[in-house]
């Protein structure tokens, strides 16, 4: 037995090599087949050589080689096995080919198999075939629905061509799925061995699959037996063989004080709502109220957050929408869904080609026609594409402007920015041109006013085409006006009449730098100096610090002899040197960092919390959270510490109320440091909506005797 293992590991080698040996090379646009050696085995003379997925590899001596868009074999001395009469070839198993090519009896495209010689082994009557050693999944599409099978490779029906599914789960065994989207399992000579109750299975280990139903898991070995019933939360099979399985999780209800107002069985509970649970087992999700009464209708594969009292779900792959009372708004019938105001864009596949549509909020179709693309262009009108070509649509679904555009660009009010036929125009809803085509890039300023970019100059003109201004400096565009960059550094604001509003000057001086404006002063960096400057470009703040950052709350970081401390406006030390970083104030503070640790100082430079913490992070609550040697804790906005930091995590619920974690366990603390939920449970979460704690106790996997 040894013998024959290394003998079999040498045929490897040997193929393997030999495959790696072959060099694809190409002359004039075609490509040929050299050895390892650099001969020519095959000129070149085709249009690929290799297979239709574009990957080049040799079996059993022959090849796939392209010819006139279409694909035959060859063998690697040049001699043509096939002639080019395939669309796509591929390989399968062994000396096995995948083969597609046009019907003999209709212009559908139809799959078989070939061998290495040439034969067929499979006749080409299917849509599509997968290869399994001895046997082969084949499907064919009757009306709008493919249909899987099972055969053997001389063609004989094994499992028919009636189910929405086939697939191979090991150990001689396949899973068949109905349009019911029940499982069955069968045998590999299409021997049906259980009935259609399951709702998934993995594959075989050690002749036993794990099963689904009714989002519950079980076991059934290969003769179709249940060997553990479905009622578990989840189960596993190891290598060996053993199974072992877990209950559900328990979730207990606390008050602040740890005092239990109910349980439930869960492996997930989210608050979402006032009197509205997310409850998810196993892979579905349920909405309930506070009494873990169900409130929908039906289980969900995943639902997203609620926003206006409604949210996306997903069921059976399908997008759908659900409101807070548990009632459906829109079914589950589309494959892409969001909500915009109050509509909703939406998306189904048909023939495998997108068709978006435009909903009210109630979900009945505003849209008279499908579209190839549907997106927002602005508060008033939805870009649109139909056969490739765009327009528009207004708010009630209505199209405005036909698809015969190249593209819509940018609206305005009425007026729409349009490329058509490679050119730029102007029309409005009513699809009239304003401006008409030109080679020139056009940007929209308010309701009558344009911008036109002729090679270096930018003209801004009225809409019935007068020039307003012109200029061949770069221009910033916003709403109602643009900013003109000078070579000088200036900036001058221009309102849509063309008229300067305001400047912004450069100083006269040479600068290298010249920054952002805060609070009425910019900041520049001169001779490696830096200062601020005003908006006249008057120097308001002498050049003479080493960094700076730009003033926030009357106040700007300033750098001096590699410390940094805060100056005001009028260029006075508000808060001394003596920091190796700092951020901007923000409601009175500041970060700082010394000697690597960080605290937090207010605006007169006293320390709120002195330097000495690893970070330092303002959180929602108004309150600080402090890390000390890897360790959280908390202090109030005045520095003052309120729990110690000595948890792996914290989080700071408000009402008096933290929830900490040490040693992966989860407890409760209040903010005067007063344990009042012990730390015993593997997670906790708090619900803002009923003031009260879900604590999380896991169940332990079981080893089940056989």
């Amino acid at each position: 037995m040894k013998v024959v293992s290394c003998f079999l590991v040498f045929l490897l080698i040997t193929f393997f090599s030999a495959a790696n040996n072959f060099n694809v090379f190409e002359e004039n646009g075609l490509v040929g087949l050299k050895d390892g050696q650099g001969r020519v085995l095959i000129p070149a003379q085709y249009e690929a050589l290799g297979w239709s997925n574009g990957q080049f590899s040799v079996v059993s001596n022959v090849t796939g080689y392209k010819f006139k868009g279409h694909w035959g074999l060859i063998n690697v001395n040049n001699h043509k096995v096939t002639k080019t009469e395939f669309e796509e070839l591929l390989p399968g198993e062994g000396p096995l080919l995948i083969a597609r090519k046009k019907s003999n009896l209709s212009l559908r495209i139809v799959t078989g198999c070939i061998n290495t010689s040439g034969k067929e082994i499979i006749p080409f009557q299917y849509d599509g075939i997968t290869l399994l050693t001895l046997r082969a999944i084949v499907f064919t599409k009757i009306g709008n629905q493919y249909r899987y099978g099972l055969i053997d490779l001389e063609n004989k029906t094994l499992i028919p061509q009636q189910y929405r599914s086939v697939y191979s789960i090991g150990s001689l065994r396949f899973a068949v799925e109905n349009f019911e989207k029940k499982i069955a399992l069968f045998s590999d000579n299409g021997k049906q061995i259980s009935e259609f109750t399951i709702d998934s299975i993995s594959s075989f280990k050690k002749n036993f699959a794990v099963i689904y139903q009714n989002a519950r898991q079980g076991v059934i070995d290969r003769e179709g037996q249940v060997q553990v019933e479905s009622k578990y939360r989840a189960v596993n099979i190891s290598d060996e063989g053993v199974i072992s399985v877990r209950e559900d999780d328990t979730w207990q209800f606390l008050d602040g004080q740890n005092k239990l107002i109910q349980k439930a069985s869960a492996d997930r509970i989210e608050p979402v709502g006032k009197n509205l649970l997310k409850v998810t087992t196993a892979t579905q999700v349920r909405l309930t109220d506070q009494q873990l009464k169900p409130i929908s209708p039906s289980w969900f594969s995943s639902i997203h957050e609620f926003k206006n009292n409604e949210a996306i779900f997903i069921q059976n792959d399908k997008l759908g929408i659900v409101s807070t009372s548990g009632a459906i708004i829109i079914p589950a019938e589309f494959d892409s869904l969001y909500t915009m105001r109050n509509l909703r864009v939406a998306m189904q596949y048909h023939s495998g080609k997108k068709v978006w549509m435009l909903l009210d909020s109630l979900g009945h179709h505003l849209t008279s026609k499908p579209y190839e693309s549907l997106e927002p262009l602005n508060g008033k009108y939805f870009t649109v594409r139909q056969r490739g070509f765009a327009g528009a649509l207004n708010l009630r679904g209505q199209e405005v402007v036909a698809c015969s555009y190249d593209s819509i660009l940018q609206t305005r009010d009425d007026l729409i920015v349009v490329k058509f036929r490679g050119q730029y125009g102007i029309i409005n809803v009513n699809e009239e041109w304003k401006v008409t085509p030109r080679n020139q890039k056009l940007v929209l300023i308010g309701a009558d006013r344009f911008l036109e970019t002729s090679g270096t100059k930018t003209f801004l003109k009225s809409i019935d085409g007068n020039i307003i201004y012109f200029t061949d400096n770069h221009l910033e565009i916003f709403a109602d006006y643009f900013w003109e960059h000078l070579p000088s550094g200036t900036i001058w604001k221009i309102d849509r009449d063309g008229r300067i509003i305001d400047r912004q000057v450069h100083p006269d001086e040479p600068i290298q730098g010249i920054y952002e404006e805060s609070e009425g002063l910019r900041a520049i960096l001169k001779n490696g100096q830096y200062g601020f400057i005003d908006s006249q470009g008057r120097l308001r703040i002498a050049n003479r610090y080493e960094g700076v950052q730009k003033f926030s709350e009357g106040l700007a970081a300033a750098k001096i002899r590699g410390k940094w401390g805060f100056i005001n406006h009028q260029d006075q030390i508000a808060i001394q040197p003596a920091y190796d970083e700092v951020s901007l104030f923000q409601n009175g503070f500041a970060y700082v960092r010394q000697r690597g640790l960080f605290g937090i100082i207010d605006k007169n430079g006293k320390q709120v919390l002195p330097a000495r913490y690893e970070a330092v992070k303002l959180l929602p609550t108004g309150n600080l959270l402090i890390t000390l040697n890897q360790q959280e804790g908390l202090a109030d906005a005045s520095g003052k510490i309120l729990i110690q930091p000595r948890y792996h995590r914290l989080q700071d619920v408000g009402n008096n109320f933290a929830i900490v974690e040490r040693d992966g366990k989860y407890g409760v603390v209040t903010h005067q440091s007063i344990s009042t939920i012990p730390l015993l449970y593997d997670f906790i979460s708090y619900d803002p909506y009923h003031a009260q704690f879900l604590a999380l106790t896991q169940s332990l996997w079981t080893t089940i005797s056989r």
